[in-house]
Formats: structure tokens, sequence, C-alpha cells
């Protein structure tokens, strides 16, 4: 039976799974969460509304997520070596018609260098396959109209 919509426990459950899947360097695991035909963007600006006519630091669908993981995880990723350590903080999650929003803070170390990164993720979920899966995912970075050097770990 699909459940009518996504609960607030859920959908936090959910955002704590991913960020821990993230963290522990489950890449494998992280793109599993994902619909077949999900996007994930990150835009250049905090206005954004349409990734194909607007510019973005990335717009993958589930092929070119397959590719960064296997790049991340396999491939030559050489600006990952050593891979970053990181860890996220999600909060404010708010359910929404179409939607679920949150805050949160991201610390990434690498090469005796910290840096830390904010803003909002717009997760929208569907019921396939038995269980709740992100068909689309925005990260909207506070700084994302700000030089943002080498952002080669899955944000």
């Amino acid at each position: 039976m699909t459940p009518m919509r996504l609960s607030r426990t859920e959908a936090e459950d959910l955002l704590y799974a991913e960020a821990e899947a993230l963290d522990d360097g489950d890449l494998q695991g992280w793109l599993d969460m994902f619909t077949d035909d999900a996007v994930y963007w990150v835009p250049a600006r905090r206005d954004s509304t349409d990734p194909s006519r607007e510019v973005s630091l990335i717009h993958d669908d589930r092929e070119r997520m397959r590719e960064r993981v296997w790049r991340l995880t396999e491939g030559p990723a050489h600006a990952q070596i050593p891979q970053s350590a990181t860890r996220r903080v999600i909060g404010n999650v708010r359910i929404r018609e179409d939607a679920v929003l949150s805050n949160f803070i991201l610390a990434e170390d690498r090469k005796e260098t910290q840096r830390v990164f904010a803003g909002e993720y717009r997760h929208r979920f569907r019921w396939d396959d038995d269980r709740w899966r992100i068909a689309a995912k925005t990260v909207v970075l506070v700084n994302c109209e700000s030089s943002i050097f080498n952002l080669t770990f899955v944000i």
C-alpha cells in the first residue's frame, strides 16, 4: 500500500540516513536512495528556477550521478586524494506540498584545511519500489554566488 503523504518524522529519518551515507563515504548506498529518474541540482544562483536554462554548479541526472559515484569511489578523482572527511548537521525540517525543505551545515576537512558550507536542501520524495526514495534533490548554498574552489565531493 502506498502511503498518502510523507510524515515529518519519516522525512527526518530519510534526511539523516542520506547524511549518514554521505558522511560515511557510502556513495553507492546514497545513490540507491534515488529513483531512476532522479535529478541532483546545485544552482549557481540562489534565485535559479530552471537548471536547463541557467548555470549550475552541479546538474546531474541519474546516469551522471552514477558516473560521479564511480569517479569518487573507483575512478580518477585526483582532487579527492585524500578523500574529504565530512559531517552534516540537518535541521529546520519543513514539509511543503511539493517538497521537504531543510537547512544544513556541512563541514569538510581535507589536507589540513577545513571548509564550512551552509544552505537549504530541497528534496522531493516519491514512493517507489515499496519505500520512499529521492526523486529530486536541490542544494541551495548560502555562498553559491561566490567563488567555490574544488567542489569535488557530494554536497
